[in-house]
């Protein structure tokens, strides 16, 4: 019996040996063909922004980079992913911040393209630019219907190659941003309400993308009729896509752009800034009186759900100092109030926004 059961291990003793081997080789396999740095790097991206990072989608944003390291949200609310390979460094920087306080939007313009698809946001980046690679994308949500109450949450990214003037990498970048800010909604009980796929990435209006004032459709369409444009020397116009976004500018210019008049709505903590602001550069009385301001700027406000706020919409000149040889725009004090009026209301629209009254 002892014998039998001798020829009966063996086998099982050389199946374990050759298991064990096999084992020991694929593993040698699995480091030296990179597996083992991908299976780090998911575990990296898997777990980083505390686990609400878009991975997939900063996988495609990278483009096959390597990941060298990444971050929780910490405790200025900011998380980073770094990648590098023989030839590029990468970055990616996402901030969550809450809106109460806050005051500004750094970086954020009001020429930035919307986002659209359901979303508070925009994209900047500057075609002109030389460094192609670096862009920001911005949201506002609403973490419920009280006024004011929300979070902005931002995503900077230095792709070191290649860069944004793709719009595929665009795409990826607000993905990265929507996707992440939805999971760290769901994760912290804000009841934010995601947007969809936000696909044709615009990037930031330049002074070049001027268009005859006749042909406005986003920002500006609507705010001057045909006789007033003219008697105003309006005859170009820049400005985004009707759709929601932290900051939404149109800007009325003269021949070949140059600027004359510069409409602006502020939401959340960009509204929050401007009013303090405005309290301490304008006679209180002005705009209240409905008397003509010295320096041709007015101003709107609107209370609105959710993270808007307390918006404000704010008109004034813009005389192009460039070019010396331009007069300065003789202003229609009251038909610039109304044509703010309009621009006003029809922004307010989007955000939700109770009608716009006067400061």
């Amino acid at each position: 019996m002892s014998d039998v059961r001798f020829w009966r291990r063996r086998p099982v003793r050389r199946t374990a040996a050759w298991t064990v081997t096999a084992a020991v080789l694929a593993g040698g396999l699995f480091w030296v063909s990179g597996g083992y740095d991908s299976w780090r790097d998911d575990r990296a991206l898997d777990s980083a922004c505390d686990g609400d990072l878009a991975a997939g989608a900063v996988r495609q944003l990278f483009d096959g980079i390597s990941l060298t390291s990444a971050s929780g949200w910490g405790d200025r609310g900011h998380c980073t992913v770094s990648a590098s390979d023989d030839d590029t460094d990468a970055d990616l920087v996402l901030w969550t911040r809450d809106t109460e306080g806050l005051g500004d939007l750094d970086g954020v313009q009001g020429l930035d393209a919307p986002l659209g698809h359901g979303w508070t946001g925009s994209f900047g980046f500057d075609p002109d630019d030389e460094d192609t690679d670096e862009a920001r994308a911005t949201l506002l949500l609403s973490c419920g219907k009280g006024s004011g109450h929300g979070r902005v949450m931002t995503a900077e990214a230095d792709l070191g190659q290649g860069g944004f003037d793709d719009p595929v990498a665009r795409e990826r970048l607000v993905a990265v941003l929507t996707e992440t800010a939805t999971a760290y909604a769901r994760r912290t009980d804000c009841a934010a309400q995601a947007g969809g796929r936000v696909e044709d990435v615009g990037v930031t209006t330049t002074r070049r993308d001027y268009k005859p004032v006749a042909d406005a459709t986003g920002s500006c369409a609507g705010l001057l009729d045909g006789k007033t444009a003219a008697r105003w020397g309006v005859r170009t116009v820049q400005e985004i896509e009707a759709a929601p976004a932290p900051l939404e500018d149109c800007v009325l210019g003269g021949l070949r752009g140059a600027y004359l008049y510069a409409f602006t709505a502020y939401y959340g903590p960009a509204a929050e800034g401007k009013r303090t602001r405005l309290d301490h550069w304008w006679d209180n009385d002005t705009d209240r009186t409905g008397a003509d301001a010295p320096d041709a700027s007015y101003a709107l406000v609107a209370r609105c759900a959710g993270v808007g706020g307390t918006a404000v919409f704010q008109v004034s000149t813009l005389h192009d100092k460039d070019d010396p040889k331009l007069a300065a725009p003789i202003v229609d004090h009251r038909g610039l109030r109304a044509a703010l009026q309009r621009f006003a209301e029809r922004s307010a629209k989007l955000h939700d926004c109770e009608k716009p009254r006067a400061v």
